[in-house]
């Protein structure tokens, strides 16, 4: 604890005495004038004397300067606001607008309409399409690739209805096989009017020449005829209708004589060809030229006949 040896107030943190303003010297033997001055508690009779120090003389060129006098005392006044120097407005006065922020307005974005122009050509080529299609209808070559070519006695007229021989006779039907699940495949002649064209009537060997007759009960009229001319299946990996012979050319034979040729292509639809209403109690399909046999290892040397049909008036069908 440290003492001011012009005083004897007790020192704090400082470089001055807060009590009489006197410089305290940097050597820590400074103590009070007397010895009593001490505090009771650090008084001793071994304490040597202590030598008093004489006052600072002002006029002393080597004396430290003397401190600076105390200021004011502190003020309880609080700082000015901003809020203490605005004027409240006269009574009666308008009050002035709230200033606002001026920012250029953006015009709204425009969309291109370019996309909508390509949507609305689009559409209009496509009905142009549609309608020149639907106007002119099928060409002559669709209508051959469908129905086949042929020579008949008249064009086809009114709706139609399938007619149903009451017996068909074959020149001979293959031995029955297996397909690749293991079930048995048969060919009989009944396959060629069952409306399923992975069945089939077959033959072995070259059917040129063989004929196929269908007979009726009773006299119907036919207005059409036709046939897939092959054996219209197809069990990955195997093509039976590339593997089979195909017919190539037949002639249709009726009671009255009269005979309609039928030119068939490879295609595993029905091929039908108009015949002109011919009243009749029996169809005679002879086959004229037959393919030779597939190639590679679905190869089969039959002749084949998927699909049989026959075609007359609305009435004449099976009731």
């Amino acid at each position: 604890m440290k003492f001011c040896t012009n005083c004897g107030h007790q020192l704090s943190v400082g470089r001055y005495c807060t009590n009489c303003g006197a410089r305290v010297p940097s050597i820590p033997v400074d103590a009070p004038r007397h010895q009593p001055d001490y505090p009771t508690a650090v008084r001793t009779d071994a304490f040597p004397a202590i030598p008093a120090v004489a006052p600072l003389d002002p006029a002393d060129p080597t004396a430290p300067p003397p401190p600076p006098p105390p200021g004011p005392p502190p003020s309880s006044a609080r700082y000015p606001l901003y809020a203490d120097t605005v004027q409240p407005p006269a009574a009666g006065a308008p009050a002035a607008p709230l200033a606002t922020a001026s920012y250029g307005a953006v015009p709204p974005r425009r969309r291109s309409a370019t996309p909508w122009l390509f949507a609305v050509l689009a559409l209009v080529v496509i009905a142009l399409l549609g309608g020149g299609l639907l106007l002119l209808g099928p060409s002559d070559d669709d209508a051959d690739a469908s129905r086949g070519s042929g020579r008949g006695n008249g064009p086809q007229g009114g709706p139609t209805t399938a007619l149903e021989p009451a017996d068909i006779a074959v020149p001979g039907t293959a031995s029955a096989s297996t397909d690749e699940d293991g079930n048995r495949v048969t060919f009989k002649a009944a396959n060629m009017l069952d409306g399923d064209p992975r069945t089939s009537w077959r033959m072995s060997g070259d059917g040129t020449g063989s004929v196929i007759t269908f007979t009726f009960d009773d006299p119907v009229t036919v207005t059409e005829v036709g046939l897939i001319n092959g054996y219209a299946k197809t069990d990955p990996p195997h093509d039976w209708y590339a593997g089979n012979r195909r017919i190539t050319l037949v002639v249709w034979a009726f009671d009255d004589g009269t005979e309609v040729t039928q030119e068939l292509g490879d295609a595993q639809t029905v091929q039908t060809v108009p015949v002109g209403g011919v009243e009749t109690t029996s169809i005679e399909l002879r086959i004229l030229e037959v393919t030779g046999p597939g190639e590679g290892p679905d190869g089969r040397d039959y002749t084949a006949i998927s699909e049989i049909e026959l075609a007359g008036p609305v009435g004449d069908g099976p009731p």
